[in-house]
């Protein structure tokens, strides 16, 4: 067994590191919590007569937040760590006692991240990810810059984004410029144009069952007769100042490097800044994504695929490493970043494969569309014209999209329908492959195959549809190569 160093006595974190065991003490409870309403509604059919409802709501509450509290508490109490040569040994739990060794050996990455309070403490937290399976993450929270030094140090994690001798090729940031077409381009936009449009519309129909449009009468003495036009363009500057304020504060100050050890180091965050290490035998697949006003201007924006740990993002299925960037660069910052080549030359669908995209669309559209048009009464059944006509071209775009290419050490997928997605995965990183036939593709000469790879709680799966039955054998056959 290691032996714990003497010059290093077990230190505690932070007490504000409380705040932190809250927010997990919650999150843990979410599997019984809903025990305690029903508990509160008992309490309120049995006593509604001689305690108020307002008092039975106020102490439920206040009971719920002081048993957070209190867990959260006796939890920072026990989390314990000691530093010792190039070691660190951490005691944890309540009623379980967790003694982990954490060696450099089984370190994948240390993450940090400095949250709100953490900038008026001066502190940060780290997340160490460990090789292994469950509850292979370690979070410690609110520990000082040094302490943070100190600990990558001991498990030779040393940070170097701020080194002067540091390549400028391996470097990217993104510019203020940057981020306002990012914000502009991002699908944060066109949500928060539909919620505020959305609302505004409920609001009208709302108010116009009470004839008493407040809001519009105020708005149509402010602008004019072009009052409408005016709060279209008003709707649509604040969507933009909303996105623009959620890009700055997840991307501000985003900063990306290729350290010594080939690791990519990305920081980023205005409010909450994060600071990831992502090591090349993480990624699993690298995507390039063009939405349609990324394609329109020559932007695409590129995630990666990387097996994750961490409690906080194992929902998560990707990681953005470039959330915006001129496509043009982007194969060339692929392979001098991550060394993931993506193939110029791809396949396309074969005709016989039109029959699955494009005549089977439009034959269920059909299928739909008749029935409304003979048995809706209304003048509206008529727009049910669109649906084949929807499912056809939604078709055509698919099978317009689809290729893919086998290379000797990468497999490039690329599909979609308004966004194009281009998947690279790597030889040796695939976990399963399926090969799907039916009677109809057997006569045409296709089959379809499913991929999958691994990520967080949930596998990445990637699917290619009616392609060659040669081709979906020889992309199963090379999975199977080492």
């Amino acid at each position: 067994m290691m032996s714990k160093s003497k010059n290093n006595k077990n230190k505690h974190l932070h007490p504000a590191s409380i705040l932190y065991f809250i927010v997990t003490a919650a999150k843990e409870s979410v599997s019984f919590i809903w025990i305690f309403p029903l508990l509160v509604l008992f309490v309120h059919e049995q006593m509604s007569d001689q305690i108020p409802t307002v008092v039975i709501g106020v102490v439920a509450c206040g009971f719920l937040l002081m048993m957070f509290l209190v867990i959260a508490f006796l939890k920072w109490r026990a989390f314990t760590y000691e530093i010792g040569d190039k070691v660190i040994y951490i005691r944890s739990g309540l009623f379980v006692i967790k003694k982990r060794w954490v060696t450099p050996d089984r370190i994948q990455s240390i993450d940090s991240t400095i949250r709100i309070y953490d900038h008026l403490l001066s502190t940060r937290s780290l997340t160490l990810e460990l090789a292994g399976a469950d509850e292979a993450s370690i979070t410690m929270s609110c520990i000082s810059s040094e302490e943070e030094q100190h600990i990558r140090a001991t498990l030779q994690m040393h940070l170097e984004i701020d080194s002067k001798d540091s390549n400028h090729e391996s470097i990217i940031q993104l510019s203020k410029n940057d981020l306002i077409l990012h914000s502009f381009l991002s699908p944060k936009f066109g949500i928060i144009l539909t919620i505020l449009s959305l609302g505004l519309l409920k609001y009208w129909d709302m108010m116009r069952e009470v004839d008493h449009n407040t809001l519009f009468t105020y708005l149509s003495s402010w602008f004019g007769t072009n009052w409408i036009i005016t709060t279209i363009v008003l709707i649509l500057l604040i969507s933009f100042v909303l996105s623009l304020l959620l890009t700055f504060g997840s991307d501000y100050h985003f900063y990306m490097k290729k350290n010594s050890k080939g690791e990519l180091e990305i920081e980023q965050g205005l409010f909450e800044k994060k600071h990831r290490t992502i090591s090349p035998d993480r990624i699993q697949a690298i995507q390039i994504i063009e939405r349609p006003l990324h394609r329109l201007l020559g932007y695409v924006s590129i995630q990666a695929v990387v097996i994750r740990n961490s409690k906080d993002e194992q929902h998560e299925k990707t990681i953005s490493i470039l959330p915006l960037i001129k496509k043009a660069k982007a194969s060339s910052i692929l392979e001098s970043f991550t060394g993931y080549e993506q193939s110029r030359d791809l396949h396309p669908l074969t005709k016989g494969a039109t029959f699955h995209y494009i005549v089977l669309p439009f034959i269920v559209g059909l299928l739909i569309t008749v029935p409304i048009i003979l048995f809706v009464p209304t003048h509206y059944r008529y727009f049910a014209s669109i649906v084949p006509v929807a499912l056809l071209s939604l078709g055509w775009m698919e099978y317009r999209k689809m290729s893919w290419n086998q290379g000797d050490h990468y497999l490039t997928v690329q599909y979609g329908i308004l966004s194009r997605k281009t998947v690279i995965i790597k030889r040796g990183r695939i976990q399963w492959v399926s090969i799907r036939q039916t009677t109809l593709q057997e006569r045409k000469q296709l089959a379809s195959i499913k991929i999958m790879i691994a990520s967080g709680k949930e596998n990445v799966k990637y699917s290619l549809n009616h392609i060659p039955s040669d081709a979906a054998l020889r992309i199963y056959q090379n999975t199977l190569k080492t």
